[in-house]
C-alpha cells in the first residue's frame, strides 16, 4: 500500500512517466462516468465510452497506472463520488447546491454548444434565453444547461428523464421548445430517424460547462485535481484535444 501511494503521488505531481518497482501492482483510479450522455460519456459494448471518457484517459493514464471507468446513471454517479473508492464523476454540472460535497477543478472538462430546438414548421430563429421566458421549455432531468439558464425560474422547465423523450414531446406537440447539448442531439437523430424533419435548431444558449466532480474523501484528492487541470491545459496546448473532439463530434 505504502508503494502504490508514493507511485500515485508521483504521478499527480505531473512528472512525464512513472517508474514502477518490478513485481509490485500497478496503481489504480477508478472514475465513474455517465452512462446517457453519448457521444460524450455513454456505454458501447458494456463498456464506458465517449469523448470524456477518452479525456480523462489521457490525462491520467500513463506506464504503471491503470484507469478504470465505472458507467453509472447521473444520480448513482454522483452518490459514489461522495466515497473514497472513486476517484470522482463525470460529466456533471457545477452549482452552488454542489459545491460544498465535491472538489472542483479550475478547468472544464468540456464544453460545448447548447441549443434550443423547435419543431420544423415553426417560423422563429435566432432566439436567446430571454425568448424562452413565460415558455414551456423540455430539459432533461438532472442535467444542466448553464448556471443563468438553470436559475431562471421564468422559464417553465418540462422534465423528462431522457432526451429523446423530450423531442418526442416536442414532435408531438405537446411543448413548443427543447433545450439540448448540440453533440448529443445530432446522434439521437442519427438512432431515433422517427425524428428526422420534425425539430430543427432555432437559437444558442451560451456553451455551457461540465466537470468532474473529485471526491473530497479521496485520500489524494487535491494531487488528482491539481493533475487534471495540468493535463487539460497540455491537452489544449497540444492540440490533442481538439483531436478528440473532432474524431468524437465530426460527422453526427
Amino acid at each position: 500500500m505504502i508503494r502504490l501511494r508514493v507511485a500515485l503521488c508521483i504521478l499527480l505531481a505531473g512528472m512525464p512517466a512513472l517508474a514502477v518497482a518490478k513485481g509490485s501492482p500497478p496503481v489504480e483510479l477508478l472514475f465513474a462516468s455517465e452512462d446517457d450522455w453519448y457521444p460524450y460519456s455513454g456505454v458501447r459494448d458494456g463498456q464506458a465510452a465517449g469523448l470524456t471518457v477518452d479525456i480523462m484517459r489521457a490525462i491520467y493514464q500513463q506506464p504503471g497506472v491503470v484507469v478504470r471507468f465505472q458507467p453509472l446513471s447521473y444520480s448513482r454517479c454522483m452518490e459514489v463520488a461522495r466515497t473514497a473508492r472513486y476517484a470522482g464523476c463525470f460529466t456533471t454540472s457545477r452549482n452552488d447546491f454542489y459545491e460544498p460535497y465535491y472538489r472542483y477543478p479550475q478547468l472544464p472538462l468540456l464544453e460545448g454548444q447548447i441549443s434550443i430546438y423547435s419543431r420544423s414548421n415553426r417560423p422563429e430563429r435566432d432566439l436567446d434565453m430571454k425568448a424562452l421566458e413565460g415558455q414551456e421549455v423540455g430539459v432533461v432531468l438532472s442535467y444542466g444547461y448553464g448556471k443563468e439558464f438553470d436559475a431562471n425560474t421564468a422559464i417553465r422547465k418540462e422534465y423528462s428523464t431522457r432526451e429523446v423523450n423530450a423531442f418526442r414531446k416536442l414532435k408531438a406537440g405537446r411543448i413548443p421548445y427543447v433545450v439540448a447539448w448540440e453533440g448529443t442531439v445530432n446522434h439521437m437523430l442519427r438512432q431515433n430517424p422517427d425524428l428526422h424533419g420534425w425539430v430543427k435548431p432555432v437559437g444558442k444558449l451560451a456553451p455551457g460547462p461540465v466537470y468532474v466532480s473529485f471526491s473530497r474523501a479521496h485520500p489524494d484528492v487535491e494531487r488528482l485535481v491539481s493533475r487534471f487541470d495540468t493535463g487539460m491545459a497540455q491537452l489544449r496546448k497540444s492540440g490533442r484535444l481538439r483531436q478528440l473532439e473532432s474524431r468524437w463530434l465530426s460527422g453526427y
